[in-house]
């Protein structure tokens, strides 16, 4: 149960640093216009901004599907498994804009539903129901903020630049951990730091995704890079963005993004530990997704962005026994995130 929870602090991908590079790309199409115009046309820009406005209300449902594998293959072959679906419904309210456009959102966590399997083993859990003491240990993480409030402060172009009012919060997740006596102030705000970097910026970041703050076009591109470690590389998961359309529906102009996903890394395939050796080959990470802005409301309106990841690790060593043993591990993992406007 402690992987499942763990699992899902890694599930929403997508949330970036503020680490970016933007370019234009073009491509030349004036022989097919006309032959006689000395420049060529210029297309259509605009810019990709929220239309934020006090005292407007948003609903918004995310969903995210999980699965993972490992398959150990020695003198048997062992494989575990895991599946996992989760969904919160949440509501916006904007409570201020300053004079510079910065937005201030409450953000109330109305339900969360979590259906999955681990080896077999079902897990559920619905935050509409009251919860007894062990199963609010298991689920601490959605425990904790089920019907609970936090502020985020983001620009026009979604760049979310603070998030705070999560001491409500904070105290929930240490009285069901029942510590709410044993921490320092100090680490009470330690606390609150890494549960927003881990937990409530990754679900804001898939409502609000962020934009570049120039005028773009169909076919504009953009990247925005964060960073990750797994076993003994520094990963650098670079997020390809591609303006691939506009389109009316419903007298809405529909911008439509393309994303993908591409990864650069560095670090050591080797180490040994406890007499065991290891031989980690190069991760193989993939990601792709479409993301649908409405211009008119200036709201992400919906989007579904996936990523895949294999590692291969090879494992050398001596068992109980005093024998020579040699074993292969394959370990996938593959995430998808849905979030749609439902009001």
């Amino acid at each position: 149960m402690r992987y499942i929870l763990s699992l899902v602090l890694a599930l929403l991908i997508f949330s970036f640093s503020d680490s970016k590079k933007s370019h234009n790309s073009y491509k030349d199409t004036t022989s097919k216009v006309s032959n006689n115009l000395t420049t060529p046309p210029k297309a259509d820009s605009f810019l990709m901004k929220y239309n934020f406005q006090k005292g407007d209300i948003y609903k918004y449902k995310i969903k995210t599907l999980s699965s993972s594998s490992q398959e150990l293959l020695s003198d048997s072959t062992i494989n575990t498994n895991a599946r996992q679906t989760i969904e919160y419904k949440v509501k916006l309210s904007v409570e201020s804009i300053t004079p510079q456009k910065i937005a201030q959102i409450n953000v109330f966590i109305e339900s969360i539903f979590v259906d999955g399997v681990v080896n077999g083993q079902p897990i559920t859990y619905n935050s509409n129901y009251i919860q007894s003491s062990q199963e609010k240990m298991m689920f601490a993480q959605y425990e904790s903020i089920k019907k609970k409030t936090f502020t985020i402060d983001i620009t026009e172009h979604g760049e979310i630049i603070n998030i705070y009012n999560t001491n409500e919060i904070v105290n929930e997740l240490l009285s069901i951990q029942k510590q709410s006596q044993n921490v320092t102030s100090a680490q009470k705000t330690e606390l609150a730091n890494n549960f927003s970097t881990s937990a409530l910026r990754p679900l804001s970041e898939q409502i609000f995704r962020k934009f570049p703050t120039k005028k773009v076009s169909t076919n504009y591109t953009w990247s925005e890079s964060y960073f990750s470690q797994f076993a003994l590389f520094q990963i650098e998961n670079i997020a390809n963005y591609q303006v691939s359309g506009v389109k009316m529906e419903k007298n809405d102009s529909l911008i439509i993004v393309s994303a993908g996903l591409s990864i650069n890394f560095i670090g050591e395939h080797k180490a040994t530990e406890k007499g065991m050796s290891f031989y980690f080959y190069d991760p193989v990470i993939s990601g792709n997704g479409t993301i649908k802005f409405n211009k008119t409301k200036g709201l992400v309106v919906y989007s579904e962005t996936s990523t895949n990841m294999e590692m291969v690790t090879d494992i050398d060593g001596v068992d109980e026994n005093g024998k020579q043993f040699h074993a292969k591990r394959t370990d996938n993992t593959s995430n998808t995130n849905i979030v749609e406007l439902i009001k």
